[in-house]
């Protein structure tokens, strides 16, 4: 089970990591941001913040402090993208997969902490 886990939570976090990166890198990531009248301080703190959630989001020990940066950095993203008359559906999707995820990984960390008895 904790191999499952552990290759859920990898997919995720990699999967979150290559959608945002374009927005560090992309040219026309970066125009499209731009046009929001954004700055570019707040398009590399929303990625950095992003990035970040989901490294720490696939290793196991810290999962719980990935899960809060990831919803620290799609909060904001929802936002932006609601008032642009956007629908962040695929923010909402990648937090109820993370969920189970989190759910799952601190179980079977407290099962391995709790001596049988």
């Amino acid at each position: 089970m904790r191999t499952r886990l552990a290759s859920g939570r990898g997919l995720l976090g990699g999967w979150l990591i290559a959608t945002t990166m374009p927005l560090l890198f992309n040219p026309h990531t970066i125009a499209a941001w731009s046009a929001t009248g954004l700055g570019d301080a707040s398009r590399i703190a929303l990625a950095s913040v992003e990035i970040a959630g989901a490294a720490l989001f696939a290793f196991e020990r810290a999962t719980v402090a990935g899960f809060a940066l990831l919803l620290a950095s799609f909060i904001p993203a929802a936002v932006i993208h609601v008032h642009h008359d956007g629908a962040p559906w695929w923010l909402a999707l990648y937090s109820i997969a993370a969920i189970p995820l989190l759910f799952l990984t601190r179980r079977a960390l407290r099962a391995d902490t709790v001596p049988p008895g």
